[in-house]
């Protein structure tokens, strides 16, 4: 058996204990060999409402199975049965949980503020702030928009100054369980403007291209995923029955409610009761086809290990299949580079899985961009959602390396229409 630790808070003045327990729930992993064994996976979920981190969508991978402690003995025996072998990758979510974070005071100014530490909603909103003032030549406080509970999101632009400069557009944290997605975009902002004025690559990068970065685009999920349930992904409006929250990313309107999307409310594909029903993902939207001279944009998820392009929807090759798969295989090679970690690049649809009404493939046909990305980091399952601490920084350096190729070719024209 192989034990993934990892963990998601503890007890310090910016923790709320976690409401919903994982106590006894394990983490299951499985190699159906064939799409019958696919199939009876989803027939499990399914019965006995388990959750996929990594789903049988996926192309001939792995699958894992987050089972609750009063289910644990039934689905095993059935996977038994079904002479379907698996492992233990989580013994104990709730432990795992508690592993993740360590204990430390709020942090709500720069001196205080730990770079290696998953941060709360409310931190990343005063580091927003207190950054932007820090650095305010270069750095501008943006608001996005406010959620349907009502809290308010920013970007932060990073520009050297002038007019009609190339921008470049990341957004992270859309799912609200995958904590490295913010903490690396936060990562990013630091590395570009203490690069400003520097001789080498980034320094002049940012004499040609503007940066546009959200940190955290799904707040009230995030938060509730601090506060009452580590393993929350969706948005938090209310949908049907007892159910909450739609998937943010599968509300955009591109090919909205297709394939790869779900219309059970209480599942965590739920594309929503119709394209844009999210007040965080038309925010998102009015914000990003906003900026002016936009030439790439990327979103950041976790994990897996991947560096994608459209399209999600369906496996018709993209218009720019042949630049993004170049700029893509250059992406993961730089990566590679950094700590010898590998990403697989590829199409969405093709790495991953089929998935509709994501924001990539809406920025892809509704603004016409070239270079347009989506990201799944650390790891390819150990840890999954529950990413330690200590992984952070090299996650962050690995992914700053392969954002900037897509920044040199947005720089050389690549992108451009």
């Amino acid at each position: 058996m192989k034990l993934l630790v990892a963990l998601i808070f503890s007890s310090i003045l910016v923790v709320v204990c976690s409401k919903v327990s994982y106590r006894g729930a394990q983490v299951l992993t499985l190699n159906p060999g064939n799409e019958n064994e696919r199939d009876i996976v989803r027939e499990l979920q399914v019965k006995y409402k388990l959750r996929f981190w990594r789903d049988p969508r996926r192309h001939n991978g792995p699958v894992d199975l987050q089972v609750p402690s009063d289910e644990l003995l039934t689905v095993k025996q059935l996977l038994v049965l079904n002479r379907m072998s698996f492992e233990v990758a989580i013994d104990d979510l709730q432990e795992s949980i508690l592993a993740q974070v360590s204990p430390r005071e709020a942090q709500f100014t720069l001196a205080d503020f730990d770079y290696n530490k998953y941060h709360t909603f409310a931190e990343i909103t005063a580091w927003t702030a207190n950054f932007a003032k820090a650095h305010s030549k270069y750095v501008t406080r943006i608001k996005v928009g406010t959620t349907y509970e009502n809290r308010t999101f920013y970007a932060l632009k990073i520009s050297t100054g002038g007019s009609g400069k190339k921008a470049f557009a990341l957004d992270c944290g859309i799912h609200a369980d995958e904590w490295i997605g913010p903490a690396t975009c936060i990562h990013v902002i630091k590395n570009l403007t203490e690069s400003i004025g520097t001789s080498g690559l980034v320094g002049d990068l940012l004499k040609d291209v503007d940066f546009y970065l959200i940190p955290s685009s799904n707040p009230d999920g995030y938060v509730y995923s601090w506060q009452s349930d580590r393993m929350w992904r969706k948005t938090r409006s209310p949908t049907s029955g007892n159910c909450f929250g739609v998937d943010p990313n599968r509300n955009w309107d591109s090919n909205f409610a297709g394939n790869g999307s779900s219309n059970d409310p209480c599942s965590d594909d739920y594309h929503g009761p119709h394209a844009w029903s999210e007040a965080n993902v038309r925010a998102q939207r009015d914000f990003v086809n906003g900026i002016e001279n936009l030439q790439g944009y990327i979103d950041i998820h976790s994990f897996s290990q991947l560096w994608m392009f459209p399209y999600g929807y369906t496996y018709k090759h993209a218009r720019d299949y042949e630049l993004l798969s170049k700029i893509a295989s250059e992406s993961v090679a730089a990566i590679k580079s950094v700590h010898g970690v590998v990403y697989t690049p590829g199409p969405i649809a093709e790495v991953i899985y089929v998935a509709s009404g994501s924001t990539a493939d809406y920025f892809y046909d509704h603004l016409k961009l070239r270079c347009v990305f989506a990201a799944e980091l650390r790891d390819k399952g150990q840890h999954g959602m529950l990413l330690p601490e200590s992984e952070i920084q090299p996650t962050a350096e690995e992914i700053f390396a392969g954002l900037l190729v897509i920044a040199r070719n947005i720089r050389e024209g690549n992108c451009a229409l």
